[in-house]
């Protein structure tokens, strides 16, 4: 009996610390996530031309992460090219046309 109560001691105290853990782990994956939603809005608001005080300022671009700044521009990549797809064909072309005549102002018509 006193062995039972001892290893039902142990068990409590084990469940116990697995909890903490498991709560520790969630709480920072919602920090996480927290962040990226944050990150994400950013981004956004940047894009559709919110105002300079939505631009990250070069000193706040430098104290991101490599990880976190290339999320972010693969981020920006796919909501311009998700924003070009839905443009009629017409717009397409001239749009192309006129980046390409920045890209290679040599080859202007």
């Amino acid at each position: 009996m006193d062995q039972t109560f001892i290893n039902t001691i142990n068990r409590n105290k084990f469940d116990n610390q697995e909890f903490k853990n498991g709560f520790r782990a969630g709480a920072e994956y919602k920090d996480q996530m927290e962040k990226r939603i944050r990150d994400l809005e950013s981004v956004l608001l940047e894009f559709i031309g919110y105002g300079d005080e939505w631009l990250l300022t070069k000193a706040g671009l430098n104290k991101r992460t490599k990880s976190v700044l290339v999320d972010m521009i693969i981020d920006q990549r796919n909501l311009a090219r998700t924003l070009y797809n839905k443009l009629d064909e017409d717009t397409k072309k001239k749009l192309k046309s006129e980046i390409e005549m920045c890209v290679w102002p040599g080859d202007k018509e």
